[in-house]
């Protein structure tokens, strides 16, 4: 059963142990700076075009980085074990990572907002909505590989080409049946055709639908992976 007061004091606690970890830090702020430094002097068009491209980079690449360092970081530093033989459930512990990754995603995602002056052609609203719903199955692909690896090392260095793959390969496919009717329900690009319909101000919640769908779907392999090789592995 999931405790709220247990995952609160777990919430703190990563909060501060997260602030200082260098893992995270830079992955915090490496696409700010990188939207910081490529936006001066650009065009509207361009800050557009540049947003297609760092947005996603920063959702897949910290969602996915917070939490796997994170969990990696317990089991380094052998606090996972302790936690797991208190009374700390594995939900409790989880979630409360989640909840954290949600948090320094959203402060990262709103700081690439301001930074690359999307407010005049896409709205917060919207744009939170399609990129915070989308951390949900980032943040299970990170707590898999989370789980797999040993040490934070290895974990920023096994996600970062995983998520840094679904953002650049997809548009370098030619259009055809697998890119139009497959790839699509792939969440990274749901995601990106999530941001363009808000941009266009059409519909977005079939993508919506399809982003929570990757969700269910992680979420079950995240479970079996979990009952395999369980928090400490």
């Amino acid at each position: 059963m999931i405790s709220m007061r247990k995952i609160n004091a777990l919430v703190a606690k990563d909060m501060k142990t997260t602030l200082n970890n260098i893992f995270v830090l830079s992955g915090l702020l490496a696409v700010p700076i990188m939207g910081l430094l490529l936006s001066i002097g650009s065009e509207p068009e361009q800050l557009i075009a540049l947003a297609s491209f760092l947005v996603p980079m920063n959702v897949l690449l910290n969602g996915a980085n917070i939490i796997c360092v994170m969990i990696a970081e317990e089991k380094e530093k052998h606090t996972l074990n302790v936690l797991v033989a208190s009374t700390v459930s594995g939900a409790d512990f989880l979630v409360s990572k989640v909840v954290v990754t949600a948090l320094f995603a959203f402060v990262s995602n709103a700081l690439v907002y301001a930074i690359l002056r999307l407010g005049g052609v896409m709205p917060f609203g919207p744009f939170l909505l399609v990129t915070g719903v989308t951390i949900l199955p980032v943040a299970v692909v990170g707590a898999i590989i989370g789980i797999a690896c040993k040490t934070q090392a290895a974990a920023s260095t096994a996600v970062a080409p995983i998520m840094i793959l679904l953002v650049i390969l997809p548009p370098l496919i030619p259009e055809n049946y697998f890119t139009e009717n497959i790839l699509r329900f792939v969440f990274s690009e749901s995601m990106t055709h999530g941001l363009s319909a808000v941009y266009s101000g059409e519909p977005f919640l079939a993508e919506i639908g399809i982003i929570a769908a990757n969700f269910v779907v992680l979420a079950a392999v995240f479970w079996a992976v979990y009952r395999k090789k369980g928090l400490v592995g």
